[in-house]
């Protein structure tokens, strides 16, 4: 892997309803550990800097910055939106806490392929991964422009930038593993079963 960890933070959206698992998602544990930790072993070696965005206290116990949405159950466009007005970091690796399988490779490649963009998003089967992204800081004076419009919907935000959709269909990074959620008891059920 390339060295890139100075100029990158990784913002880890832990903020959702969860509504579909009844729980926060993040805490819920996965072979003995919160779904988070995995997302943090994997986001850390190539990160200068991690930050959890969340508005749930219980998050402060792995040690690292937590910070809230400015606008209020505005989902992960919201957490996106904290995350670029937080920021020092001219590029940003935005994540959710809710994947527990990515890995640190699959993370490096899309920094690494993001110079020149605004947004980089990976593309795959047929499917863009907005959660798992690089995003600029020079994104947030527009993005919370289009939030205070009533614009909430990550596809439709990340349209209005200069946006790098990676294509990694047959990369051996990205297998179906990477990008898989877990939304509901049955993600998780699955989830043990790997």
């Amino acid at each position: 892997m390339n060295n890139t960890k100075t100029n990158v933070t990784g913002y880890i959206l832990a903020g959702g309803q969860s509504s579909r698992m009844g729980m926060d998602k993040g805490l819920i544990e996965l072979n003995n550990k919160a779904i988070i930790e995995h997302v943090i072993h994997q986001l850390k070696p190539v990160v200068n800097n991690i930050v959890i965005v969340s508005g749930n206290q219980a998050y402060s116990k792995f040690g690292y910055e937590l910070i809230t949405d400015i606008i209020p159950q505005s989902g992960p466009a919201g957490g996106i939106h904290a995350a670029l007005n937080h920021t020092a970091t001219a590029s940003n690796f935005i994540l959710s806490c809710d994947m527990p399988f990515v890995t640190s490779q699959a993370i490096d490649f899309v920094i690494n392929h993001a110079q020149g963009f605004q947004i980089t998003i990976p593309f795959f089967k047929n499917n863009y991964e907005p959660m798992f992204g690089v995003y600029s800081k020079d994104c947030a004076s527009y993005w919370e422009t289009m939030m205070k419009e009533g614009k909430k919907k990550l596809l439709d935000l990340i349209s209005q930038f200069a946006v790098q959709q990676l294509f990694v269909d047959g990369n051996s990074l990205f297998d179906d593993s990477v990008f898989v959620n877990i939304n509901t008891k049955e993600d998780l059920m699955n989830a043990m079963k790997r």
